[in-house]
């Protein structure tokens, strides 16, 4: 069972603003209170980080066609246990994207989403997903090539696309208020 204060912290990490409804913002606050937060802890139900990588100048995002799920998306992962998602979505960016602690503190996401799946072959029900802005021209990456088919810089017309996760498509149309 989770305490006050964690609980108290994750409540602090998302705000009602970061959801696209009323409905997602007290799914999550119910699945906070639940505990178990890590795919280690429970396979059905767990939180991710995603992190979307941003160029402002050039006014491109990078996303990359992952294998295992064959869409296109934005780079990120699983919080393992122990781990805070500050410290998963470090790690994630160093799996994924070569770079080493690209976050020297703590950031604050700016979308969260959660994803049903249905798959009956699949242990994971759905994922809780805190989302992070990466500010990057990508100069520092090196893709690990056997999590992805391809990877791209492109605008956010150009991602939507080619994009048909409704999440990441949700979190491209976030981004593009920072364009503006």
């Amino acid at each position: 069972m989770p305490t006050p204060d964690h609980i108290s912290t994750w409540k602090k990490l998302v705000t009602r603003s970061l959801c696209v409804n009323d409905a997602t913002y007290q799914r999550f606050c119910e699945r906070v209170e639940l505990g178990d937060l890590t795919r280690d802890e429970n396979p059905e139900s767990h939180f991710d980080v995603y992190f979307l990588p941003v160029n402002s100048r050039t006014k491109q995002v990078f996303i990359v066609h992952h294998k295992k799920s064959g869409l296109w998306l934005s780079p990120g992962g699983h919080i393992d246990k122990g781990e805070t998602p500050y410290q998963a979505v470090n790690r994630e960016t160093a799996e994924e994207l070569g770079v080493q602690n690209f976050f020297k503190q703590e950031p604050q996401p700016f979308f969260f989403s959660i994803v049903d799946i249905d798959r009956q072959h699949q242990a994971c029900k759905s994922h809780f997903d805190l989302w992070y802005k990466l500010e990057t021209d990508g100069s520092n990456f090196n893709v690990d090539p056997k999590e992805f088919y391809n990877t791209k810089w492109m605008t956010i017309p150009e991602a939507q696309k080619i994009v048909t996760d409704l999440s990441n498509l949700q979190a491209l149309k976030r981004i593009e208020k920072y364009f503006e």
